[in-house]
C-alpha cells in the first residue's frame, strides 16, 4: 500500500520518517507535521534531493513523503519505485490539505530544522 491516509498517519506516528518535500512558502502557509524533515523536491536537481533523502532515511525506513495534495508525491513514488531502493516509500493520501481538513495538529515551520 503506497497511501497513508492522515487518520492512520495521526493514530500511529512511531518509527515513521516523515518527509515534507513542499517549498518554504508552503510550510509557513500551512505550518508541518511535527517531526517532518523539511526537504523541498527540486526536479531540476533529483540526484541533489537524492542525496539529501538518503542522510535521513534508508530504503528499508518507513519513509512517509508528504506534500499539498498528494499529487506531487504520488509522481516522486513513481520514480522511487521505478528507479530506487525506495520500495517501501509511502505518502499522506490527501496531503497537508487532508491532514488540516482532519483538525490534526501542526507546528510552525520556522520551529524545525529546515
Amino acid at each position: 500500500m503506497r497511501e497513508l491516509s492522515a487518520n492512520e498517519l495521526a493514530a500511529s506516528p512511531d518509527g515513521k520518517i516523515l518527509v515534507d518535500i513542499r517549498r518554504p512558502e508552503e510550510w509557513r502557509t500551512t505550518g508541518v507535521i511535527e517531526g517532518s524533515h523539511l526537504l523541498t523536491f527540486h526536479k531540476e536537481d533529483i540526484a541533489g534531493w537524492l542525496s539529501a533523502l538518503t542522510k535521513l532515511a534508508s530504503p528499508e525506513d518507513d519513509l512517509v513523503l508528504i506534500c499539498r495534495t498528494g499529487t506531487r508525491t504520488g509522481i516522486i513514488l513513481d520514480f522511487l519505485y521505478g528507479q530506487t531502493p525506495y520500495q517501501q516509500a509511502r505518502h499522506l493520501d490527501g496531503g497537508m490539505l487532508d491532514w488540516i481538513d482532519h483538525d490534526l495538529p501542526v507546528v510552525a515551520a520556522d520551529s524545525m530544522t529546515v
